[in-house]
């Protein structure tokens, strides 16, 4: 054995990660080239293997005591292509990091994760694994995902376009480029036709080739891809052929069942479907049984009834809330006697400029209507009120006559609304309004009665 090379060599190397560090630190960007040394890319064995021995090759501090490093060989998939990084964790004797996440930079594997024991070094040989069940959720969903593009192109339109994608261990989501919402019927058509691929067992064929080849034979490329000469073909024979560099099942049937959650739209021309599979669709199946369980408790009723007896109640509650709402009505407006005995002439008019306790913007409104038909041809009602804190109710009427001598309840309420911290608006007859200020509210209506004796007197 060379010792003295290889404490040089080694010495070399931790010179390299003190500049590095260093550069780090400035910058707020690692140079993993040079920190790298000789190591000019990341080896990636993680499509066979998810367990293997490497060398830590370079190491950069991170935020929260977290530590991100290279490995010149890894197990571990860096995010690209829509599917996440893998997580799992990498040993070297008692030091033991957890690997929360794993990203590209250039050609390298940057792994991210925080020491759970011992401190990593740079030139430890350590043991590397990648959590085998995340794993397996993520790329059943990637292949979800393949099917998935299948089948919509199969069954709604084939010009379908991928406008983007995530899989990870609970979920799937596929963007698509298509401009209105996918039927409820759409919908159903595709997660059964993907669902039938999964239970035929289609072996995945997987090859590397040159671009061209793979086109001629009629694959797809992947959203967010990036492609040199030759590219990896990920090929479900009969079912779908797409260009794509993430980890895979082996066969459909490992995908399990699938399930479309949602359908919506996030901008213009683009829909995203969200769907579970395997294992993460039976954790979310668990979580809706509990909820229907519970339902079902507070309701005293089976599973299926639950839908009729929520629309019973939310009859029943549409129903009552009428009812006091008429109730608030009829006990409003036998307050107008009250209020009639308040009004004040001013000129040949009658006026009512008052603030009442508790009442809501719309029974406000229906209340100086009322008044204001009821003082007669020659009247101006203007009424607020605070029925919630932190909040402003306005309401103006104002009869022919009124608006004969210029006064419109439109444009009469507007600044009256300002002072109270609002807006509104309406009719030359009747408006309403609201604000936030309900201290504002008594200095409001005492200048609208100034204006009312200005304009009517």
């Amino acid at each position: 054995m060379d010792l003295e090379g290889f404490q040089a060599e080694m010495a070399t190397q931790q010179e390299r990660a003190k500049a590095a560090r260093v550069a780090v630190d400035v910058t707020g960007k690692v140079p993993w080239a040079t920190l790298a040394g000789d190591n000019e890319a990341t080896v990636f064995v993680g499509y066979h293997d998810l367990t293997t021995d490497g060398t830590v090759v370079a190491i950069a501090p991170t935020a929260a005591g977290k530590i991100q490093f290279l490995l010149d060989r890894t197990p571990f998939y860096a995010e690209s292509g829509g599917q996440v990084g893998d997580r799992g964790y990498v040993a070297a004797g008692e030091t033991l990091v957890r690997v929360d996440d794993v990203q590209k930079d250039g050609t390298y594997f940057v792994h991210i994760g925080e020491n759970i024991r011992g401190k990593l070094q740079v030139g430890d040989r350590v043991t590397a694994r990648v959590g085998t069940p995340e794993r397996r959720r993520t790329q059943a969903h990637h292949s979800a995902t393949h099917l998935l593009q299948a089948a919509l192109k199969s069954l709604v339109d084939p010009s379908i376009a991928q406008a983007g994608s995530l899989v990870d261990g609970d979920r799937l989501r596929f963007d698509i480029q298509w401009s209105r919402p996918l039927t409820p019927d759409q919908l159903a058509a595709v997660e059964q036709q993907v669902n039938q691929w999964v239970l035929e067992g289609h072996a995945a064929a997987v090859a590397v080739m040159p671009i061209a080849e793979a086109k001629s034979k009629g694959a797809i490329a992947m959203f967010g891809e990036k492609y040199g000469t030759q590219v990896r073909v990920v090929d479900f024979p009969g079912v779908s052929m797409e260009l794509c560099g993430g980890t895979h099942v082996a066969n459909t049937a490992e995908i399990g069942p699938f399930k479309i959650i949602a359908e919506t739209g996030i901008s213009a021309g683009v829909r995203r479907i969200e769907a579970v599979a395997g294992q993460a669709l039976l954790d979310y199946l668990k979580v809706r049984d509990e909820v229907v369980k519970a339902l079902g408790d507070r309701f005293k009723a089976k599973p299926e009834e639950i839908v009729d007896r929520v629309t019973a109640l939310q009859e029943d509650l549409k129903q009552a809330r009428k009812e006091v709402e008429k109730l608030k009505q009829e006990q409003a407006l036998q307050r107008l006697e009250a209020l009639v005995a308040q009004a004040e002439t001013v000129g040949e008019f009658t006026v009512v400029v008052q603030q009442l306790a508790g009442v809501d913007g719309a029974t406000l409104a229906l209340m100086a209507e009322k008044l204001a038909e009821r003082l007669g041809h020659y009247s101006a009602v203007v009424l607020g009120s605070v029925p919630e804190p932190d909040k402003v109710s306005l309401a103006v009427a104002f009869s022919k006559e009124a608006n004969k001598k210029g006064l419109q309840a439109g444009k009469f309420i507007a600044p009256l609304a300002q002072r109270c911290g609002g807006g509104g608006g309406g009719r030359p007859n009747l408006a309403q309004a609201g604000g936030r200020n309900p201290e504002s509210l008594p200095t409001a209506l005492a200048e609208a009665l100034a204006q009312l004796r200005h304009h009517l007197g």
